[in-house]
């Protein structure tokens, strides 16, 4: 019983990517830690202080420090971390709580000193063009298409792992 559970390294660093972009809450994650707390005979302490946790960086830092959480990362790892970032901003694009323009600029800084193979510039050069233009919603949505495309790998598994993430939470 490792897969997608509290001892699935990849299932909580996806987590710790929707926590630090705001796509999930404090209030969900605790949800999400009490909901496993429940289901397990012996919850790592790690997993019992994240349901008290008062604060978003604390449970951030817990999820971080997860025993078994890889701490430094290949170029292709982080390529892949650096997409599932790129792609919970973008779902939070989709579900209005941020704007085309914040998220090209929150993409732009989440890259900014990262040395992966997509650039902070990117982002940022695009943001400049819209505010340039005065944000038509053509370009905007060329930027969107364009975008989704390239993160379609991202955008699929992060939109799984966030539905499998909020049944866990709901208790399911």
């Amino acid at each position: 019983m490792k897969d997608g559970t509290p001892f699935d390294p990849v299932a909580i660093a996806r987590i710790a990517v929707m926590v630090r972009t705001g796509l999930v809450g404090l209030p969900q994650l605790i949800a999400w830690a009490d909901a496993w707390v429940m289901k397990l005979d012996a919850p790592p302490l790690w997993l019992l202080e994240l349901c008290t946790v008062p604060e978003v960086d604390r449970a951030l830092g817990l999820l971080l420090d997860m025993p078994g959480l890889a701490q430094s990362l290949t170029v292709e790892e982080r390529d892949v971390e650096d997409a599932d970032h790129l792609a919970s901003l973008l779902l939070r694009h989709r579900d209005g709580s941020i704007s085309w323009g914040d998220f090209l600029l929150r993409a732009g800084e989440s890259l900014d000193g990262r040395s992966g193979r997509r650039q902070c510039e990117e982002f940022y050069m695009q943001l400049n063009l819209l505010e340039r233009m005065g944000f038509p919603e053509a370009l905007v949505q060329a930027q969107r298409e364009d975008i989704e495309r390239g993160l379609a790998e991202a955008l699929e598994r992060m939109e799984s792992a966030h539905r499998r993430f909020e049944a866990e939470a709901r208790g399911g």
